[in-house]
Formats: C-alpha cells, sequence, structure tokens
C-alpha cells in the first residue's frame, strides 16, 4: 500500500493534530499545578521576607513592647474593671461638660496576655467638649482608643451636638505592682 503525496500530508496533518491534542491533555493538568505552585511559592517568598524584616527588627520590637508593658495599667483578677472603667470616663465626661446619655460595656476579652473592654456610649455636648474630652482621653496614652465615632447636631439647637462612640481599654490582669 503507497499513498500519495496528499495522502502522506493529511496522514502526518492527522498525526500532528493527535500528538497536539495528547500532549495537551497530558501537559495541561501539569500546567494548572505548575502555574499554582508558582502562586504558592511567590507569596510563601513574600510571607518570608516579611518574617526576615520583623526578626531584623525584633530588639527594637521587643523594646517598644517592654515599654508598653510597662504603661499599661495591672489589675488583679479579682478587680471589677468595668465598673472602674466606667467611673473614670463619666469623670472625664464631667470635667469636659459632656454628657454621657447611655454607656454599654461589653463583656472583657482575652487577646494573650492582654484584656481589652470595649464601652458604648451615647454623647451629647457642645463640639469644644467633644474636642477636649477626646482629647483627655488620647492623653491616656496606648491604653485607650476611640473607635466608630458618630457626630450630629441636634434638632434645634445648632450649637449642641449628638453621637456615639465606642473607646476600647486595654490592660493586663495579674499582682498588681
Amino acid at each position: 500500500m503507497t499513498l500519495n503525496p496528499r495522502e502522506r500530508k493529511l496522514a502526518i496533518g492527522a498525526l500532528a493534530a493527535l500528538l497536539v491534542g495528547a500532549a495537551y491533555w497530558i501537559g495541561e493538568p501539569r500546567l494548572t499545578e505548575w502555574r499554582e505552585t508558582s502562586r504558592i511559592e511567590e507569596a510563601l517568598h513574600g510571607r518570608k521576607m516579611i518574617a526576615e524584616h520583623l526578626l531584623n527588627q525584633r530588639e527594637e520590637l521587643d523594646e517598644r513592647m517592654s515599654a508598653l508593658r510597662e504603661i499599661l495599667p495591672r489589675h488583679s483578677m479579682e478587680t471589677d474593671v468595668t465598673a472602674q472603667l466606667l467611673r473614670g470616663l463619666q469623670q472625664t465626661a464631667d470635667e469636659h461638660d459632656l454628657q454621657l446619655l447611655r454607656r454599654e460595656p461589653e463583656p472583657e476579652r482575652q487577646i494573650g496576655e492582654l484584656y481589652e473592654l470595649s464601652i458604648t456610649c451615647t454623647w451629647e455636648g457642645g463640639l469644644d467638649s467633644l474636642v477636649h474630652f477626646l482629647y483627655a482621653l488620647q492623653t491616656q496614652g496606648a491604653i485607650v482608643d476611640i473607635k466608630h465615632l458618630t457626630i450630629a447636631p441636634v434638632q434645634g439647637s445648632p450649637a449642641q451636638l449628638r453621637g456615639n462612640f465606642t473607646v476600647d481599654y486595654a490592660y493586663s490582669r495579674g499582682v498588681e505592682d
């Protein structure tokens, strides 16, 4: 059986198409796997660079952490911190003529050695009172953080403002120094 030149070209073309199809069928899953492996490798390389950067800064970070631990208030395990913080918050608001209409503490959360307590407050007062109150809280350092502050004018009284805020307190528990 002899093939004429046209039939040979068709047979070679069909064989080539068959080989390309088989190569794709076999190689496509491996190509997808290779792409996924490359993506994971890039992500791991980025995480490795961040970890190396943090390791290079370890001494500085340890010093900063020690400084923060020194200023962090420490309370005994039996102390009702919620009541103390509510009183302190009310006292700061009274000093700056800011009315706290409602104070709602959330349950205490433990994050490692650190404890955190959030208090959501509804307030009313003037802009000057609010600014001085927020400044007084800010000067307490890293132990206090204001989140979710909303401000709106009181209807019928343009000088009065009303709103909400959440204040987060950080502290530690154990034997008081």
